[in-house]
């Protein structure tokens, strides 16, 4: 048994959880969330701003739960990430037992590849297995004298993790694992075995970008970020109405806001913080179209991705965006495909709340999130396994 703590650092809110571990199963022990400051997509814009929020995130786990956290696993995603494509092969001597420590031992070589002098690897994601030529979904267990893996490798310069990694010392944080957004998306999503979502597509709905995962038999595909994302819906109110202060046009956008313009009836509504009015019916009509802008750009990375007529659970929906009335109706109208909202699979609470919360996903994936290593093996082993 044990804890482990997660972070992520959204623009418009930073999310904190605790977990425990036992028996391969983890049970939400609690979550916390403050306003997000000093995050500029994705990026650690102003450190001390940084600092403050995650010393109030774990002030209120302190008071509230009596835990002292120290260790974080934390996603990254966006522009300060690069994604590269590897493929590493291991040939055997004669045809046998594929085991977990070969797999590690080629994600390690992986990593090796790996340019350290100004770079840092955030993350190393399977996505593909070859066994002797042939496609295999799960390798571990089958007999084979030539083992292939494809990688998605997620780098950043270590230049821009300084500022982050400085920040949460300051703040009693000793241990910092990086892992991909898409990687908690696909603990948070894809369960052990067969039950569940297997191929289907992921689109989080952020405020400053919008991630697209796409997974095949349980692994990540193809992975994509936008660097748009749904507060420019609030930017269109401020211009289309020419409404002076961006935090009316924001608050408009969470009163009213609603992705379909036929679905609700003509209406005066009042701009927050002034005297003036304008129609229900004009400012839908402005945020669908931007929702539908930002939803084909999703659609159509699915499309490059090669799976758009593969993805037979459907399209899932999370994130803040996906809060939004009638946006799962867009979409299936706009990509024809059956959509549901997203719910974390693999961690257990007593409330069902904070699994079925979009802004929950990554944060809760985080807590499955663990770096495994290759042990060294002795003459004797290696003699036996080739």
């Amino acid at each position: 048994m044990g804890f482990v703590a997660s972070l992520d650092m959204g623009s418009e809110k930073m999310v904190m959880a605790l977990g425990e571990t036992s028996g391969g199963e983890c049970r939400l022990v609690g979550i916390e969330s403050v306003a997000s400051q000093g995050i500029h997509r994705g990026m650690v814009v102003d450190r001390l701003r940084v600092k403050s929020c995650v010393q109030r995130l774990l002030d209120k786990f302190k008071q509230e739960h009596e835990m002292h956290i120290d260790a974080l696993n934390i996603a990254l995603a966006g522009e300060w990430v690069q994604q590269v494509e590897d493929r590493e092969v291991s040939k055997f001597s004669r045809v046998r037992r594929i085991e977990e420590s070969d797999l590690l031992e080629l994600e390690k070589k992986c990593r090796g590849n790996v340019n350290l002098d100004m770079e840092e690897i955030v993350d190393v994601v399977p996505f593909g297995y070859w066994l002797d030529g042939e496609a295999e979904s799960d390798p571990i267990g089958c007999e084979a004298r030539r083992l292939e893996i494809d990688f998605h490798v997620y780098v950043a310069r270590k230049r821009t993790l300084e500022g982050l990694r400085q920040a949460l010392n300051e703040s009693g944080i000793e241990k910092i694992n990086f892992y991909s957004a898409a990687t908690a998306a696909q603990k948070a999503l894809v369960a052990r075995g067969r039950k569940g979502a297997r191929d289907f597509a992921l689109i989080d709905l952020g405020a400053e970008s919008v991630k697209i995962h796409v997974f095949r038999d349980g692994m990540i595909a193809y992975d994509e970020v936008l660097p748009l994302g749904c507060n420019t819906v609030e930017r269109d109110i401020n211009t289309a109405f020419s409404i002076e202060s961006m935090a009316s046009a924001k608050k408009l956008k969470h009163e009213y806001g609603m992705a379909l313009q036929a679905e609700c009836k003509s209406r005066k509504i009042m701009i927050p913080d002034t005297k003036y009015c304008i129609d229900l019916q004009d400012m839908v009509h402005v945020e669908q179209c931007r929702l539908e802008e930002l939803l084909e750009g999703a659609i159509w990375q699915i499309l490059k991705s090669g799976y758009y007529k593969e993805l037979e659970d459907g399209i899932l929906l999370t994130g803040g965006g996906s809060r939004v009335q009638g946006i799962d109706t867009l979409l299936n109208r706009l990509s024809k495909h059956p959509i549901s909202m997203a719910s974390v699979m693999t961690v257990k609470s007593a409330k069902e709340t904070p699994l079925k919360a979009p802004e929950n996903l990554t944060v809760l994936g985080l807590l499955r999130c663990e770096r495994k290593e290759t042990k060294k093996r002795g003459w004797f082993d290696s003699f036996f396994k080739e």
